[in-house]
């Protein structure tokens, strides 16, 4: 079976690596069941989009894998909803977290972890820029990665760094999947990757298939689909860069 990508909403995911379906950052709510997000310039309760799946969908995975714990990448309709005794994959600052949550089985990465023939590498990452990045908290990306399949590097909400640079330099993975809703904190400050970002990673890695999300359904991400789509164009990066839309499956 090919390696394969659904992107659901925002940066919830299922990928699907030898045979076994991993969940990403799963905000499950339906439109408008969540507050609006702190310290940002808009009141607007979120998500703004519907889920394009049903919830029953989300019985049949087999993993779950969060990059860190904000109400955008795990709710609390996922924690009422996805089977406890699923495996969780997350960096260690979120162990107790999900211990609290009820699930059973949680692995924290500290650098890597193999399940099931599929090898897992934590690359720690930067919310934002200066004390915002301490008021947001840690987030952490991951290769994910076998053999046949090849590898894919799971970005999370993480600003464009050295550490990120070096990354795609030392792994220059088959696939990424970036965050780049331009989303913006109350005084200006951008707390994800941005548009401009897409460029420099393609340049860095040029083999490497960019899958760019978080766009659409939260409130305080100022860079829309259509947006990214045309600047993409412009660039000549249509065919590097995918903007996915929500429901949609991409195969390797």
């Amino acid at each position: 079976m090919a390696m394969s990508l659904q992107h659901i909403r925002n940066a919830t995911s299922v990928l699907t690596m030898n045979g076994k379906k991993i969940l990403i950052d799963p905000m499950l709510s339906d439109v408008g069941e969540l507050p609006p997000v702190p310290f940002t310039r808009t009141l607007r309760r979120n998500p703004l989009t519907p889920l394009p799946v049903p919830l029953h969908f989300f019985e049949h995975m087999d993993a779950i894998l969060l990059t860190h714990r904000h109400f955008d990448h795990m709710d609390k309709k996922a924690l009422a909803v996805l089977d406890k005794s699923m495996p969780v994959f997350c960096q260690p600052e979120d162990q107790a977290f999900l211990h609290a949550a009820g699930f059973i089985h949680v692995h924290a990465i500290q650098e890597s972890y193999e399940w099931y023939g599929i090898h897992m590498k934590r690359v720690k990452g930067q919310h934002a820029p200066g004390f915002a990045a301490k008021l947001l908290g840690p987030v952490s990306g991951y290769i994910v990665s076998t053999p046949s399949d090849g590898s894919i590097y799971i970005v999370g909400d993480c600003i464009y760094t050295p550490a990120i640079e070096d990354a795609f330099r030392e792994h220059q993975p088959d696939v990424a999947i970036l965050n780049t809703p331009r989303a913006q904190m109350l005084l200006g400050t951008i707390i994800t990757m941005t548009a401009q970002d897409i460029v420099c990673i393609a340049h860095l890695s040029p083999n490497t298939k960019l899958i760019a999300v978080h766009m659409d359904a939260i409130s305080h991400c100022t860079f829309k689909r259509h947006h990214l789509r045309s600047f993409l164009k412009e660039q000549g990066l249509e065919q590097v860069a995918v903007v996915p839309d929500d429901g949609e499956i991409i195969v390797f």
